[in-house]
């Protein structure tokens, strides 16, 4: 079955450097703009209660240049991450919508 987003996972014991040729002589990061002050899962906003667990990162395929982008993600949506299966597949529909702009439907 195709998926319902475009995201793909580097394959197991691949680096970005591999799949993608504009990343292979990068040996540092600058970090630029601020963090994203909501889930890019469930689109719910950052509290002392809710906090970031971990980040997503997307590379996209035709940039000339090496460029990435990192989504956070609060602790159910990395659960539901790390289960895998349709809720993995859901996980990562939402956070190709959030990249790409759109906003959660209710």
């Amino acid at each position: 079955m195709k998926p319902l987003h475009n995201l793909v996972e580097l394959p197991a014991g691949k680096t970005i450097a591999d799949v993608l040729p504009a990343y292979a002589f990068v040996n540092r990061e600058y970090r630029i703009g601020t963090q994203a002050v909501v889930c890019a899962g469930c689109r719910k906003p950052f509290t002392a209660v809710r906090k970031r667990r971990k980040m997503i990162r997307l590379y996209p395929v035709a940039s000339f240049m090496p460029i990435a982008f990192d989504y956070p993600l609060c602790g159910r949506c990395y659960a539901l991450y790390l289960r895998g299966g349709d809720d993995r597949e859901a996980l990562l529909v939402a956070v190709d919508a959030f990249s790409d702009g759109e906003e959660a439907s209710q």
